[in-house]
């Protein structure tokens, strides 16, 4: 008798506790996938901040240098000269 009670709540139980732990394990598996793509995906967003970084120094630099040229072409002197000496100047400059 007390077999048979012990048969008909250890196999429930059994049962139960191998759903449960096939249950927590899709659900690992999932959130492992889950951080995997999300890992890939802020690798590609670091990247994606590097070449921007990247991007707006250079552009700040040939934004200084261009500002540099157009200060000198506005000081230089003769800056009123005939065209053909002023532009081959701002020419020298611009393509040595």
């Amino acid at each position: 008798m007390i077999a048979r009670l012990w048969s008909r709540i250890v196999t429930p139980l059994a049962l139960a506790l191998a759903v449960v732990a096939l249950s927590i394990g899709g659900w690992a598996w999932g959130l492992k996938f889950r951080n995997d793509a999300l890992s890939a995906a802020v690798s590609g967003y670091q990247e994606a901040v590097r070449i921007r970084r990247q991007s707006d120094f250079e552009q700040a630099k040939i934004r200084a240098e261009a500002a540099q040229i157009d200060t000198y072409l506005d000081t230089q002197e003769g800056g009123d000269a005939p065209l053909s000496d002023y532009l081959s100047d701002a020419a020298g400059k611009l393509w040595p």
